[in-house]
């Protein structure tokens, strides 16, 4: 090769070098400057969050730059650290693992992180239940001071401040101002549409015009009052909508006190909203459409009207979010399953501009919760409802009242039905998992329970209530109406027959409906079964229908006029008749058809009253009030059963043995609604 070609190769490759080194000192210098403009956001205007996110795009764009790339990822956990969530741990760890040769910051990070891992162990603290003793629960319009003149932990007197037209409170959907000066109450005078706010030194309510809000679960009718009494938040069934696809399907809306033209704030599929102490923001629970109803997440809007953030995906539900009152904290129960039994509060940290929210510290419950949180304090203590120590067992007592006894272990169990030889006693078992029907049996004289095999390729859940949970004639089957997890609104709830040998579930109707109450015919052909009548005016009306026990056509009996009302139906003994509740009274109507007839009245039933005939057709026995009630069926007075169990003991389903001489039945005591505050749950300030 000539000298000349030697010199142009040497010269073109210094060129490169040269383009190559000032290439990369361009990206060094523009490294350095967007590190130092994140630096300034951190340090001089102290947005921290606006901070992280710089940090990362410089992690991101100049990860060739390592040494600054480090520094950058350093940053992130420090800004973490400072807004005390957990990511900084991760955020170290980041540094240690992507940026090993960076020996000075990883020394950094393992420094940190050794010392946050240990003041999160010093700061973390357990939580302190202080029960708070209430003599007496007032109902409508009374407020009771938590402490008395005797002890803190004993409340004061109860004082009357208003009396509201039909006011219900079934779980804390009430809402108080964050000045403490206001409260806001659901009522039931007009179709649960109703609202009223209360000023808490007394005077006359304020009603509040307000759409349909549908019938949903209970917790949707959660209100939310903002802090100065003038606006309520509410979830309710979209504005003009005849009728909602689903009783989750709701609005998240705010109407002011006069009522009128109310605001939707969110999406469908949200519910339980609660103001913020500030009234800035409103928090809610949205589900995430029908075909993921078993979890949630928790949102927050602008109350003015703006687009809602998801603070956080949870595995399970919320329910009832709450705000502390500097608006740092969102604080809800947790549900791990289908019902509304939780064991845990989960405390979010927010974000500065709220959001986001960081991992909720998680507050274990001595026992279930089945309420939504009464508020927060000004002293930071969470007011909670949690049950007392619960007992629940399936007994046995003479049919014509007596001593119960004991037949099962204590723990969950409905529908005790008895095997067609009065030797075995069923009942929807006690398996952990709401998530599939499980049955299980014990001898009628009590023993240990043995689980029924119940093969399904998706798993059956039953209704509650009016599942039914009824033996067939010949003992081998038995009816009950549920559905198929996850629960699909255009599958609904239907008729199931379960062989007790083991083999698989057949199913005999199959819409969108929900079928409930189902029983058996004395000669095993036919099935009831209790499902609505849709109506043009947006009523639900019951009624009775008949399906051949092999499948098949459907066949309705009553009719609107027969005003069939919520809880079990029965057939008479000698088929002839079915019984069922209507307005108050117990009815009959002939299984070919025709008149219903009132028996008698039967006043105080609900959805979960059962109702039984005697094996001989000579009595009638149902559930309500907590009490069971035989009467003749020829128009008799209704008579407690006497059972022998203390009082305040709830007698819930119930059956009638096969000989007549005994009712098996489940019994239930405790449970009841305590008043706790929590404290000490939040981290010491460092």
């Amino acid at each position: 090769m000539s000298y000349k070609r030697i010199a142009s190769l040497l010269m073109a490759l210094t060129l490169v070098a040269i383009v190559a080194t000032s290439s990369a000192a361009a990206q060094q210098r523009e490294a350095e400057v967007a590190l130092q403009q994140a630096l300034h956001v951190e340090q001089v205007e102290g947005d921290l969050e606006r901070a992280i996110r710089l940090y990362r795009e410089v992690v991101e764009d100049y990860s060739a730059v390592r040494e600054i790339a480090a520094k950058a990822q350093l940053h992130v956990g420090l800004c973490y650290e400072k807004l005390g969530f957990a990511e900084a741990r991760q955020a170290y760890r980041d540094v240690i693992d992507n940026f090993p040769e960076q020996r000075d910051e990883v020394a950094l990070a393992e420094e940190r992180l050794a010392d946050l891992t240990q003041q999160l162990a010093e700061l973390r603290r357990q939580p302190t239940f202080t029960k708070i003793e209430i003599a007496s629960k007032p109902q409508n319009g009374w407020v009771t001071p938590l402490h008395g003149n005797v002890d803190p932990t004993i409340a004061g007197e109860p004082v009357r401040i208003a009396e509201v037209p039909e006011v219900w409170d079934l779980g804390s959907l009430l809402s108080w101002s964050a000045d403490g000066e206001w409260i806001a109450v659901n009522s039931s005078a007009d179709d649960w549409a109703a609202a009223y706010i209360i000023s808490a030194t007394g005077g006359e309510p304020r009603a509040i015009d307000m759409p349909d809000r549908g019938t949903g679960v209970v917790w949707t009718h959660r209100l939310g009052l903002s802090p100065d009494g003038q606006q309520v938040a509410f979830s309710a069934v979209e504005v003009g909508s005849f009728r909602p696809r689903h009783p989750y399907h709701r609005y998240v809306y705010v109407v002011s006190s006069a009522g009128r033209d109310p605001r939707p704030l969110s999406s469908g599929w949200a519910s339980m909203p609660a103001f913020s102490a500030d009234g800035v923001h409103v928090a809610y629970v949205g589900y995430r459409e029908a075909h993921d109803l078993q979890n949630s997440d928790l949102w927050v809007v602008p109350a003015a009207g703006g687009a809602p953030a998801k603070l956080a995906n949870i595995s399970g539900r919320l329910r009832g979010p709450v705000w502390s009152p500097d608006g740092r904290f969102i604080a809800a129960h947790h549900e791990p399953g289908r019902d509304s039994d939780s064991r845990e509060i989960w405390v979010y940290p927010l974000s500065a501009d709220r959001s986001s929210a960081g991992e909720p510290m998680k507050i274990g419950l001595p026992r279930s919760s089945w309420n939504i949180l009464a508020g927060w304090t000004p002293d930071n203590k969470l007011g909670v409802f949690i049950a007392s120590q619960g007992h629940t067992a399936v007994y046995t007592v003479p049919a014509s009242g007596g001593k119960a006894v004991q037949t099962t272990p204590l723990g969950y169990a409905w529908y005790p039905r008895w095997s067609v030889d009065g030797e075995r006693i069923y009942f929807r078992s006690f398996h952990e998992s709401p998530e599939r029907v499980s049955i299980g049996f014990t001898p009628a004289t009590g023993g240990d329970v043995v689980e029924v095999s119940v093969r399904s390729d998706r798993s059956l859940v039953s209704v509650v209530p009016g599942a039914g949970f009824n033996v067939s004639p010949d003992g081998e089957k038995i009816v009950f109406s549920g559905y198929q997890a996850p629960w699909n609104p255009q599958e609904g709830s239907d008729v199931w027959v379960i062989p007790l040998d083991g083999e698989r579930p057949a199913r005999l109707t199959s819409d969108a409906s929900r079928e409930g109450y189902p029983c058996w015919s004395p000669d095993g052909a036919w099935i009831a079964f209790m499902d609505r009548l849709g109506l043009s005016e947006g009523e639900d009306i019951g009624a009775i229908f008949l399906v051949p026990a092999e499948g098949g056509e459907v066949r309705q009996l009553t009719v609107e006029s027969d005003s069939v009302g919520g809880g079990a139906i029965a057939f008479s003994p000698d088929g002839e008749r079915i019984a069922f509740f209507s307005g108050g009274t117990i009815k009959t109507i002939p299984v070919q058809g025709g008149q219903s007839v009132v028996l008698f009245s039967a006043p105080e039933t609900d959805w979960h009253s059962q109702l039984v005939w005697s094996p001989d057709g000579s009595n009638i026995a149902y559930s309500a009030a907590g009490k069971i009630w035989v009467t003749s069926a020829d128009q008799g007075e209704p008579v407690a059963l006497r059972t022998g169990l203390p009082e305040g003991t709830e007698h819930g389903d119930f059956s009638w043995s096969p000989d007549g001489e005994k009712i098996a039945f489940v019994a239930s005591s405790g449970g009841e609604a305590e008043f706790w505050l929590i404290s000490d749950f939040l981290p010491k300030e460092r």
